[in-house]
């Protein structure tokens, strides 16, 4: 049967405990501070399998990596776990207590204690209210081409169009063109007015 896949918080608070991650430790557990080796890849001395194998071992908890399958890659494993961390409302970085840069950077996050009920209510109502609000600005701000039609259909256009047809303006635009430019001939006339007779103008 396979694994139940737990939430990050728990799963970060186990792996912590079991003390089998060199550097993952609590700094102070009444507090729930605790600290994640951070180094970078690129420094020297740098190891998968003591400087990542956090970041792996999350990623095998989630099903993306799966050893002998795909190619080992720190840096994606990193990043995912980074992303992770970032989105949890319950876990905040105690930034001034990281340390980012040498070889032994390291980020040092706190647990939050758990909303209560009310808590959680109000950031659910919170949220469901600023997507609403969104909704309304992004609705009122952008016209859609079904408004567009709406708008169109609610006009009153008459149901004959018999009287858009081009033959009484197009004898209208000869006439002037005539007065304008007196070289060209009537037959010359009368046959571009027979070219645009039933076409519209533009």
């Amino acid at each position: 049967m396979p694994i139940t896949r737990m939430r990050m918080r728990p799963w970060l608070e186990m792996q912590i405990n079991s003390n089998q991650i060199p550097g993952l430790i609590w700094i102070n557990k009444e507090e729930m501070i605790f600290q994640i080796p951070w180094k970078h890849a690129a420094k020297h001395g740098w190891d998968i399998n003591k400087d990542a194998c956090l970041f792996r071992s999350w990623a095998i908890h989630t099903g993306r990596y799966k050893a002998g399958e795909k190619e080992p890659d720190p840096k994606t494993w990193k990043a995912n776990f980074r992303c992770a961390m970032n989105s949890l409302p319950d876990i905040e970085e105690v930034k001034d207590q990281s340390r980012n840069k040498g070889s032994s950077a390291v980020r040092v996050y706190r647990m939050l204690p758990p909303l209560t009920k009310n808590q959680r209510k109000e950031r659910k109502s919170k949220s469901s209210r600023d997507a609403k609000s969104k909704a309304k600005r992004k609705s009122c701000g952008d016209s859609s081409p079904d408004t567009f039609s709406d708008g169109l259909s609610s006009s009153t256009l008459p149901d004959d169009h018999s009287s858009y047809t081009a033959q009484g303006y197009v004898g209208q635009d000869l006439e002037v063109e005539r007065d304008l430019t007196p070289a060209f001939g009537a037959d010359r006339v009368a046959a571009d007015k027979r070219g645009w007779e039933g076409v519209p103008t533009q």
